[in-house]
């Protein structure tokens, strides 16, 4: 029978898989974003669009309001913590990465939008258990990754969490042609599907709400930026060392033009909103 623990054991298995466990991992994240927090926050330009069409229809159902405090954990470089401060009154931005935070204030000063956003550094797991914000606020971070963390959400909130993942693939060409180069075999990224937390907000009897948004985007880096990046987050896999970066190295030339390297990225994002307040007791 699909209970809250069998959604709860599949959520596991399903990060274990994609080696998003363990303290070293989390660290080796932390650096990892810290060394590409640039790249980020020029890519959240590229896509603003999509962001801000999801943060619209947020609007439109009563998620965000003109008078809504917002917590944005694990907020990056400001993916929808920018967006959010367009439309509520008071976004926190939190995050581990402090060039990620850095990063997030520059664009936040560069759109007339520091007065409304707060960047703070921390970990979710340390953040007080009490009703803080209306609206929590979570996409595709690693920090709401099981049971626990998903609950906190709901303790920190005065009224409404919304949480952000995937469904279905996330795929990223060059990545998972490389993957597959490297490893031998398709690359496992379910660790941030929608339907885990989904079914077990259902499960709890929370009743969660679900639109779906077509993504698609194109990105145009130098080929030895590319080289950079790869090296770095193949690392993070047990993947170093002059072979492996010899085989990233003549992989990506082949694909180059003009020294250039594009990536295609398709997904469809999910993005799922419930009352933190209220439960349904149609299950019971």
């Amino acid at each position: 029978m699909c209970t809250t623990k069998f959604w709860t054991d599949a959520w596991q298995e399903a990060r274990d898989t994609a080696g998003q466990s363990g303290s070293d991992s989390k660290q080796n994240w932390q650096q990892f974003w810290n060394n590409f927090a640039e790249l980020h926050a020029l890519r959240n330009r590229q896509s603003r669009p999509i962001y801000n069409a999801i943060v619209d229809g947020l609007v439109a159902d009563g998620v965000i309001t003109p008078f809504s405090t917002v917590l944005d954990i694990g907020c990056g470089a400001g993916t929808y913590t920018l967006p959010l401060a367009n439309k509520a009154r008071q976004v926190t931005g939190l995050d581990t990465a402090n060039q990620m935070l850095s990063m997030l204030q520059s664009e936040a000063n560069h759109e007339g939008l520091s007065c409304r956003i707060t960047p703070v550094q921390g970990d979710w797991l340390d953040i007080p258990v009490e009703p803080a914000y209306d609206v929590v606020f979570a996409a595709n971070t690693a920090a709401i990754n099981d049971y626990d963390s998903l609950m906190k959400m709901n303790s920190v909130s005065q009224r409404i969490c919304c949480l952000i993942g995937f469904a279905g693939t996330y795929h990223i060409k060059v990545r998972t042609l490389l993957w597959e180069h490297l490893m031998g075999t398709p690359p496992e990224n379910a660790a941030f599907d929608i339907q885990y937390p989904f079914n077990i907000l259902y499960q709890e009897r929370f009743l969660p709400n679900i639109k779906f948004y077509s993504y698609r985007e194109r990105y145009r880096e130098t080929l030895p930026y590319m080289i950079e990046y790869y090296t770095s987050y193949f690392k993070l896999f047990g993947l170093e060392g002059p072979e492996t970066t010899a085989k990233i190295t003549e992989f990506l030339a082949n694909r180059a033009v003009d020294d250039y390297c594009t990536e295609l990225i398709t997904t469809t994002i999910g993005v799922l909103w419930w009352r933190a307040d209220r439960k349904t007791t149609l299950l019971e």
